[in-house]
């Protein structure tokens, strides 16, 4: 059985259990808290999540791999060919750097006190990726970047609640709400301990 390594409120993470769920593959969902444990290092050296470990032992690190590996081992679509591809995967850069954004902007909270310069930088990518995404023309069915920008906003509504983004963003809102019904956007999403 394929093992994930992660946090399931990690939207890449997510984004990997999003493409599992879709296809129909079965994976042992390890959850990771402290990224510095010493046995998640002999999974992962550079100690991020998610890391999937196949039988066979061998493990694939980082979120755009994982996902391209579980949708060609799955016969999914998620990755098209030709001129697809190319927008498919700019897309799902522009969704995770958004998640990104948001994950380094709440560790840099948690510092006493916050470097807010480099807060800032953080908000400002997040918006500014947003305020792209609101004149995004996004694919049904979906590909792995509509994947990744979904998980992308779950995260942020969940680290940054305070933070009105469908306000000045009504297409990606309404786009974001009907992607929310998917079963695997259901499936998949993490409530917090």
């Amino acid at each position: 059985m394929l093992r994930l390594y992660g946090n399931p409120l990690s939207p890449f993470a997510r984004k990997a259990c999003f493409i599992a769920h879709a296809l129909g593959l079965k994976l042992e969902q390890i959850e990771i808290l402290p990224l510095s444990d010493e046995g998640f290092r002999k999974v992962n050296p550079l100690g991020k999540i998610p890391a999937l470990v196949l039988d066979d032992g061998t493990a694939m690190i980082d979120s755009r791999v994982i996902c391209e590996y579980l949708d060609n081992v799955g016969g999914g679509k998620f990755f098209p060919a030709g001129a697809m591809r190319w927008k498919a995967l700019t897309l799902q850069a522009l969704g995770d750097g958004v998640g990104e954004a948001s994950v380094v902007y709440s560790i840099l909270g948690r510092e006493e006190p916050p470097p807010a310069k480099y807060r800032t930088r953080q908000m400002a990518a997040m918006l500014a990726g947003m305020d792209a995404l609101e004149h995004t023309e996004f694919r049904d069915p979906p590909l792995i970047g509509e994947v990744a920008v979904a998980c992308a906003l779950g995260y942020v509504d969940f680290r940054q609640p305070e933070l009105d983004w469908r306000g000045s963003r009504p297409r990606l809102a309404g786009w974001y709400a009907q992607f929310c019904e998917h079963p695997s956007m259901k499936a998949t999403a993490a409530k917090p301990k």
